[in-house]
């Protein structure tokens, strides 16, 4: 008798988890194992109610398996990281350190001020394709002009077949769709 095929359960992550509130309602149905990570203690009690595994400490201090979660969700504090060598915004930084945990094909979903778009446009053209992007209809959101991007991350292969003039085209897109907020669509 052939042994069982062993069944891959997704691992998703959620930086800035909250109180886990988004991510329970993004994986609602899905057999998936929920990360969180979340700066605030209160909020990482009340994810940890909600989500299969919640740390509680700083995103920055968290290193994952390169490529390890098949969805990312992320709505960094909307804010600047300034220090002795680099100013730069959270957005980014969040991205930047992140996005490597997502497997080839993973998904991200990032939420962020629409102003905010072209800090992580280059990130978001090399090395995500088919990305979407949405309005957030919430009144909170609209004070914030929030939108949320989708997109798959890239596998090695397609990263080392895109032209530097595909991804200067999408970082262009990106950066003429962040001017544009209230073209956007909004997210059913």
């Amino acid at each position: 008798m052939p042994a069982a095929t062993p069944r891959i359960v997704p691992l998703t992550a959620c930086a800035c988890a909250g109180g886990g509130a988004a991510m329970a309602t993004i994986t609602s149905g899905a057999k998936a194992v929920r990360h969180g990570i979340e700066l605030d203690a209160f909020r990482a009690e009340e994810a940890r109610l909600v989500l299969d595994e919640v740390i509680q400490g700083n995103c920055f201090d968290v290193h994952s398996a390169v490529e390890s979660f098949s969805l990312l969700f992320e709505n960094p504090p909307y804010d600047h990281e300034i220090g002795e060598n680099r100013n730069a915004r959270m957005e980014y930084l969040f991205l930047e350190h992140t996005y490597r945990w997502l497997k080839p094909g993973g998904v991200l979903v990032l939420v962020i001020p629409c102003d905010r778009l072209a800090t992580c446009a280059e990130i978001l053209a090399i090395h995500f394709r088919d990305k979407a992007l949405y309005r957030l209809s919430e009144p909170e959101s609209v004070r914030y002009k929030q939108i949320v991007v989708f997109g798959a991350r890239r596998t090695r292969s397609e990263r080392e077949q895109l032209k530097d003039g595909d991804a200067c085209r999408a970082n262009a897109r990106l950066l003429g769709l962040a001017r544009n907020y209230e073209d956007l669509p909004t997210l059913p």
